[in-house]
């Protein structure tokens, strides 16, 4: 009787401890197989881009005057004020390395800048009025930034490009001479500037920029009517702008 009943108790005792190899193998099981925790790749600006932008130009200026051949000075009496809105496409390369990021970027905008004076007393008893419009400007300039995952601060320059209707108009008290001095070819000057881009998505980025533009100087000429003399006025705008933009990279 005493052997059968430590018999009993001995396989009691296996069944116990095998239950509880059993349920304790299990948990290791389960745990084995716990998915790891996802990966955060950082963000990489290399990549072509394409995108649209509108702004807003101000500040700008353009001091106009006039001479003949008698004279030496320009005579400068009035000045042109260029304001107001604009908007158009851009497209560019980015390359990253490390915190580094370069690229090149080229845009065209469609532009409503406009500024005119009223009839004011210009050099020998001329009254003279003028208007000037750019039309449309647009640059091509390296970009060198520093980015800091989804930010990149920039700065940028480089060629710009405007087209500008450039008009002004005199009229003699005294001699009754008529002149008008009109310029509609394109100007070429520089752009310097920079801004802050952000990634909203992998593809989408939004961005405010900041540019200067200035364009050469140029001499435009007209003889009088009747033909007493060649008159000649100069054109030099500039402008400051702010411009919001979206860009989608590929």
């Amino acid at each position: 009787m005493k052997s059968r009943s430590s018999l009993r108790i001995a396989t009691a005792a296996l069944a116990l401890i095998g239950s509880i190899s059993v349920t304790h193998a299990a948990d290791l099981a389960v745990a084995a197989v716990e998915p790891a925790a996802p990966i955060d790749y950082a963000f990489s600006w290399t990549g072509f881009y394409v995108g649209a932008n509108v702004g807003y130009a101000f500040d700008g200026s353009n001091k106009v005057g006039a001479i003949d051949q008698t004279n030496k000075g320009l005579n400068e009496f009035a000045k042109f004020e260029y304001k107001g809105v604009f908007g158009g496409l851009q497209a560019g390369y980015n390359y990253q390395f490390g915190s580094a990021v370069v690229g090149l970027e080229g845009d065209i905008q469609a532009a409503d800048l406009s500024d005119k004076f009223n009839p004011t007393f210009g050099p020998w008893h001329y009254i003279f009025h003028g208007k000037s419009d750019i039309n449309w400007f647009g640059t091509v300039r390296p970009r060198v930034g520093f980015a800091w995952d989804r930010a990149l601060f920039y700065a940028t320059g480089g060629l710009a490009v405007a087209g500008v209707d450039h008009s002004v108009a005199g009229y003699g008290v005294f001699t009754g001479a008529t002149v008008d001095m009109k310029n509609d070819d394109p100007l070429i000057g520089y752009v310097v500037g920079g801004g802050i881009e952000y990634a909203i998505t992998d593809n989408w980025t939004a961005r405010i920029e900041y540019q200067y533009l200035k364009f050469e100087r140029k001499t435009v000429s007209a003889t009088e009517v009747p033909p007493l003399y060649t008159d000649r006025t100069q054109e030099e705008p500039n402008f400051q702008s702010v411009r919001l933009g979206i860009n989608y990279k590929f």
